[in-house]
């Protein structure tokens, strides 16, 4: 399925189109505007009005070589040119919003590695291209990101989107993780509200209170379910009435570790409790954001950086990540850990003994960080980041750390496991590369065309079940930023045509016999939202 979506950006795309982010790097200055830019010899030049200067590292070196038309390009040669070439056209759109206004003018562009440069109205940016990850649901701050099989759920300050094409009426915004508790779900948004999905939720009236402050999490353990409010941990009875089990300071995580409840608290503390009595698990010298249990470990992550906590042993606390201001961990299949900070996102991998800076300068937010299978997903204050995990062990971390000299300490030390961590990424690789083989197979039917059949697609679509954008984006394995932009240039988006075929597919099933109850059970719609669309009374 990949060599579909290649083809299909060869044939409509006259330009680079990149699924990875791309940011903005620097505005360059000349003493004339800039004419046009273009690639050549390995690097990159530029064509002012008055000269033409050659790209070397942050440095533009004048070309000793007069023109006398305003475009230059080269074939073979350098020529000139009175007019831009079409086939040397850039189109601006799919990045105008990364380009000032009045610089939105025929333009030009190369790229050099992951430097990227647009010459448009009179004007040269350069833009830097992250390959190894992607961005979605732009300029939205991201609270919480729930996936499970046939139901993603994405949580913003803006807005809380259900399957990529549903957006709740209510609540308007999120401030806390999805629970699923006993099959049933709750929203968590400084209030408590039941979820129906796809499109429908209901205000629990007890689920604060003025003692318990804003809701901020629920769990179950022990048979009863636990919430976590800004003032309170407390018990939650039945009828959703609150009885706490700890007041008195200002909370920011709870989870559950060996066989206790463990809350965390912005004064620093680490607590814990059994059932019957409240201890002090840990203390630091900063508030405490996120606990993560892994077995016997507990990972504490704080404005001063990530501590360790081993075996329930109070003694045993240590910090292993000086990465000020982090809001939130996991581990990854690979033993990396993944540390998100307010000031960008980290790995503390096993081979190297600090922290490596893998998105820098970006916020990332609390309770906004999920692994599913290898993809890894991270929510910051403008959007939405995923990145492979497998494809970041396998490439992006070898190439980095390749030109990184490791102390010759850690060099030692790594010597002992270096066999085992080899097997173990030997065989996760032989399980990986067979899992996609299979998945290969399935998806041969598609694969084999050398064009993308959307009637094809919807059959595709329709016999795996895919529910979600998300869903269709692994089936194709691509992302879902680049199926974005594919579908873009045929008019639509992956979310219309998901939602313009399971209402086709309602509407056979209604001309059939079905129930509405039944063809909403079957598409994952509910009954109120089959009505509006279908114009049922």
């Amino acid at each position: 399925m990949k060599t579909i979506i290649i083809y299909f950006l060869l044939i409509f795309s006259p330009f680079p189109v990149f699924s990875q982010d791309t940011l903005f790097v620097n505005k360059h200055h000349f003493n004339s505007p800039v004419q046009n830019i273009f690639r050549a010899k390995e690097t990159i030049f530029a064509k002012t009005t008055t000269k033409l200067f050659q790209l070397n590292d942050k440095e533009w070196v004048p070309i000793d070589q007069d023109f006398s038309k305003p475009y230059v390009f080269y074939k073979d040669n350098f020529y000139e040119s009175d007019f831009i070439p079409k086939s040397e056209l850039f189109e601006i759109g799919p990045m105008k919003e990364l380009i000032p206004q009045k610089g939105r003018f025929i333009a030009t562009a190369a790229r050099a590695g992951s430097r990227f440069f647009v010459a448009s109205g009179s004007e040269l940016f350069e833009y830097e291209i992250r390959e190894h990850y992607s961005r979605s649901y732009f300029n939205m701050s991201i609270r919480d990101i729930y996936i499970e099989d046939g139901l993603k759920v994405i949580s913003t300050y803006s807005g809380i989107y259900v399957n990529d094409t549903i957006l709740l009426s209510s609540p308007n915004y999120s401030n806390g993780p999805l629970a699923k508790i006993d099959s049933s779900y709750y929203l968590v948004w400084d209030e408590i509200s039941n979820f129906y999905p796809p499109d429908s939720s209901k205000v629990i009236p007890n689920g604060t209170s003025l003692f318990a402050g804003k809701a901020r999490k629920l769990i179950p353990w022990n048979d009863q379910t636990f919430a976590l409010h800004t003032q309170s941990v407390s018990m939650v009875l039945p009828e959703f009435q609150l009885k706490p089990i700890h007041q008195g300071l200002e909370y920011l995580d709870l989870e559950i570790y060996r066989d206790g409840l463990i809350f965390s608290t912005i004064q620093g503390l680490c607590l814990r409790w059994d059932g019957t009595k409240v201890d002090t698990l840990a203390k630091i010298p900063s508030r405490i954001r996120d606990l993560f249990p892994i077995g016997n470990r507990l990972l504490l992550a704080s404005d001063l950086g990530v501590y360790e906590l081993n075996n329930g042993d109070k003694n045993s606390l240590k910090k292993i990540a000086n990465t000020l201001n982090s809001v939130m961990t996991t581990l990854d299949d690979f033993g990396n850990l993944w540390i998100a900070t307010e000031n960008g996102l980290h790995v503390l991998t096993p081979n190297y003994p600090d922290p490596i800076v893998i998105i820098p300068n970006v916020e990332f937010n609390r309770e906004a960080l999920l692994l599913s299978g290898e993809l890894l997903y991270i929510g910051a204050v403008d959007g939405l980041y995923t990145l492979n995990t497998y494809e970041i062990e396998k490439s992006y971390l070898p190439n980095l750390l390749s030109s990184v000299e490791i102390p010759l300490q850690e060099r030692k030390s790594s010597w002992i496991i270096a066999g085992f961590i080899a097997l173990i990424l030997l065989l996760t690789w032989y399980y990986i590369t067979f899992r996609r083989s299979k998945k290969s197979m399935v998806n041969s039917s598609l694969s084999n065309k050398n064009e993308w059949d959307l009637n094809d697609l919807e059959n595709q679509i329709l016999e795996q079940r895919i529910f979600t954008v998300e869903n269709l984006a692994e089936y194709l394995e691509t992302n879902p930023v680049q199926l974005n932009r594919n579908f873009k240039k045929m008019g639509t988006t992956p979310g219309k045509f998901l939602k313009k075929i399971k209402l086709k597919q309602a509407q056979e099933f209604l001309k059939s016999g079905l129930s509405l109850e039944e063809i909403a059970s079957k598409i994952g719609y509910s009954v109120k939202f089959l009505k509006n669309e279908l114009n049922l009374d």
